[in-house]
């Protein structure tokens, strides 16, 4: 993350520099090392939708200064991951069930783009990294509410591993940015689905694994999009806060 740094002052100056060249790149790493961990956080729903984040208990958490937190929370800000509000703090960014359905919109089209280029484009290294990826992801099984957060974090690092493996030969650069955030802005709404189902699903990457090897690109495309819609379903129905009736559900999807 870039940031404008001030040229030091000349020694025959009235004043010196307060900062070495080496101090600003440990403060620039203590700062990508505490967004990263609170990043991952929100994102595990390890730190909840609207929780707020109050500096004395994340100094404690994260081990790390007022100025530092300050800045890894601004840039969650711009991430739209956390919030502010003037005279109110910083604070987790809420969830919708409105919100999911433009997410997942989005992710369907760049998700079936993406992958459909990645299979023209597939290699003999892309299809062992899908093998690889998949047995490391199946070894673990779907996570539970009171896992500890590193069994978590471990879980939720393998099965996005899965994802980009299945899109990693896709051609189009802008286009693996964009699936890359929108896969990251949906991991929340996945959590809390896997937290709350009461439903049981089948071994859906198992299905996309399959298809992906076999090149079949309808057949993938198909399966990755019925995956996404899937989850949107089960959030709707079992989530607490995000409840829909089905209804209502099939009229969204058919519009």
């Amino acid at each position: 993350m870039a940031k404008i740094l001030k040229m030091p002052l000349d020694s025959t100056s009235h004043g010196a520099a307060t900062t070495a060249p080496q101090d600003v790149l440990a403060e620039d790493a203590a700062t990508f090392d505490v967004l990263r961990r609170m990043r991952e956080d929100i994102l595990c729903c390890v730190l909840k939708p609207d929780q707020r984040l109050r500096f004395g208990e994340l100094r404690q958490r994260y081990g790390t200064s007022v100025g530092t937190l300050r800045e890894a929370l601004s840039h969650l800000v711009s991430e739209g991951l956390a919030r502010t509000e003037a005279g109110r703090g910083f604070a987790v960014a809420p969830i919708s069930l409105a919100d999911f359905l433009d997410l997942s919109e989005l992710r369907v089209w760049l998700e079936t783009t993406t992958l459909a280029d990645a299979i023209r484009h597939g290699t003999d290294a892309w299809e062992a990294e899908i093998v690889s990826s998949y047995f490391l992801l199946n070894k673990l099984g779907a996570p539970r509410q009171d896992d500890p957060v590193g069994v978590k974090r471990e879980w939720g690092k393998r099965h996005k591993r899965f994802h980009d493996s299945l899109v990693a030969t896709c051609t189009s650069p802008w286009s693996m940015h964009f699936r890359s955030e929108l896969f990251d802005q949906a991991r929340r709404y996945h959590w809390l689905t896997m937290i709350h189902a009461r439903s049981r699903r089948r071994n859906e990457h198992l299905e996309l694994r399959d298809a992906v090897l076999a090149r079949d690109v309808d057949l993938a495309c198909g399966l990755i999009e019925k995956h996404i819609r899937t989850t949107v379903e089960q959030a709707a129905s079992e989530v607490p806060g995000l409840t829909m009736d089905a209804v209502r559900i099939a009229k969204r999807r058919k519009a």
